[in-house]
């Protein structure tokens, strides 16, 4: 069966079913019955597909004998079992009508968090390029849409608490000095839209304001935040910046409180993501306000001000009914609050600290770099690798069950359009989809089968992605790819960048 994520369990039963125009969609959900007509169809045989909640051990259940029938004890499985519907009339579709196997499935996912990130700081994307991301991303049965909402270049919602986050934290002059302005946000309508439109999909939408690195877009707005009260410029640069939040000013709790409380109502998402990634503390270590508060609390060293500063914040997220997720830097200080979920992306090859977390029972989403990171280039993270690689290996068994799911993020550093976000992430995206719904046999060419449908429903949609065999690049062309993407990224800022990571892990082989 030419559906992706494979399912669970299914079982040809012989005969074929038409679906058609004649056919009757009964369903109360109607994002299902408007999923189903994405095709043009043709009169058929009079049958009925029907959608009802039901007793099942599985997420949902799919038998298709003349008529259809999908079985939930959720609205959530209907929609699923509805997806696989809709891979399948695409499948069997010719001429106005789909001839369906008869069959069985019966289908549950392996993981509960099966995300996609994007981007929209380093290249704004609007609410119908998220959208119709949505739109993918439900067909192959992802539930997570994580947003990247702020960083050194920009500050991409609405805020009516502080509008100089717009005024000021929005458009920058250029990239890399080519003079062409980036800027835009979403409204809070948009924000509203978009998560309605998800969430009719069954997919949560959580927002990400990093803290306290990569902030040097609210250190633009309002530079009393920063250690020194100097007034900056948007960066039209990329990598890490050591202009930092004053961790020691107590009136910089307030505002992160405020922007907190304004974006938790917009984002009904019991999850909240608090960045915690590449915080280099050489301003810290010369602030009279954040030696004092150091000195204060008791702590040892300046990351340990890191996890000081975050479980202040967590705190603000506790009460507000939300569960913090931080990238795994913010373990380095050995005291995170317990509730905070570990975004795995980057901790050394043995990534010892991931796992003893991993070990005591925290919650982890694998991200690692290699090879999640679909802004790399195919050669250096290709499909096949996307698909083969299992979120459980690092971890040699040491509490995987404590693996909350996986997540494949897309930054924008060098994705300045909607052709190059599509190119990608697709198929990509399908890899990771696969691992987070699936069980975790691998074979790669069978996916690969299976994928080639999906994509002619991306072609329906008229969304862009690289050919399977253009995403699994031979030797020679990975290498090329690979050095014209770090080629890309050498100039004066990417060193001084790489000074910054320096200072960034400073200290931490000793906690």
């Amino acid at each position: 069966m030419n559906v992706v994520p494979k399912p669970f369990e299914s079982k040809l039963t012989g005969g074929t079913t038409r679906f058609s125009a004649s056919t009757r969609v009964d369903c109360q959900i109607d994002v299902i019955k408007e999923e189903l007509g994405f095709l043009d169809y043709e009169e058929g045989d009079a049958n009925t597909a029907t959608f009802e909640i039901g007793q099942t051990d599985y997420d949902y259940e799919l038998t298709i004998d003349g008529n259809v029938n999908v079985v939930s004890a959720t609205n959530e499985g209907l929609f699923h079992g509805a997806m696989t519907l809709k891979q399948l009339i695409f499948d069997g579709y010719h001429e106005g009508v789909a001839d369906l196997d008869n069959c069985v499935i019966k289908d549950k996912p392996r993981f509960e968090h099966r995300s996609f990130m994007l981007d929209i700081v380093r290249h704004f994307f609007d609410k119908d390029v998220i959208k119709s991301l949505i739109d993918v991303l439900a067909l192959v049965k992802m539930n997570t849409l994580h947003l990247h909402l702020s960083d050194n270049q920009g500050y991409r919602v609405e805020s009516q608490a502080y509008p100089v986050l717009n005024e000021k934290g929005n458009l920058r002059k250029g990239t890399r000095g080519d003079g062409i302005p980036v800027g835009g946000y979403l409204t809070k309508d948009d924000v509203r839209e978009i998560v309605r439109y998800a969430g009719d999909r069954f997919i949560d939408v959580v927002p990400e304001v990093d803290l306290p690195g990569h902030t040097l877009e609210l250190l633009v707005a309002m530079p009393e935040l920063g250690c020194t009260g100097e007034q900056f410029e948007l960066t039209e640069r990329y990598g890490i910046d050591h202009r930092i939040l004053c961790a020691g000013r107590e009136e910089n709790y307030e505002v992160i409180e405020n922007l907190l409380k304004e974006l938790a109502e917009l984002f009904p998402s019991k999850y909240f993501h608090l960045g915690g990634d590449e915080v280099p503390k050489t301003q810290w270590q010369n602030c009279e306000k954040c030696q004092s508060t150091m000195k204060r609390e008791g702590l040892k060293n300046e990351e340990e001000l890191q996890g000081y500063f975050t479980n202040r914040v967590i705190k603000v997220l506790k009460s507000l009914d939300k569960t913090p997720i931080v990238w795994n830097e913010a373990l380095y200080s050995n005291m995170l609050d317990d509730s905070a979920v570990c975004q795995f992306w980057s901790d050394g090859r043995k990534c010892l600290r991931v796992r003893d977390a991993l070990k005591k029972g925290r919650k982890i989403i694998v991200s690692r770099t290699n090879p999640y990171y679909i802004d790399y280039p195919h050669g250096m993270n290709s499909l096949r690798s996307a698909y083969n690689f299992e979120p459980t290996s690092p971890f040699n068994g040491d509490g995987i069950e404590n693996i909350l799911g996986v997540e494949t993020p897309l930054w924008t550093e060098w994705v300045a359009d909607v052709d190059k976000l599509h190119r990608q992430a697709f198929p990509r995206v399908m890899a990771v989809a696969e691992t987070g719904w699936s069980t975790g046999d691998k074979n790669y060419k069978d996916f690969e089968e299976r994928l080639y449908n999906v994509l002619g429903i991306l072609e329906a949609y008229e969304i862009g992605y690289v050919h399977p065999q253009k995403a699994n690049p031979n030797p020679i062309k990975a290498a090329g790819q690979t050095l014209k993407f770090f080629i890309n990224m050498i100039d004066v800022d990417a060193i001084r960048s790489l000074k910054n990571m320096q200072n960034a892990k400073k200290g931490r082989k000793s906690n």
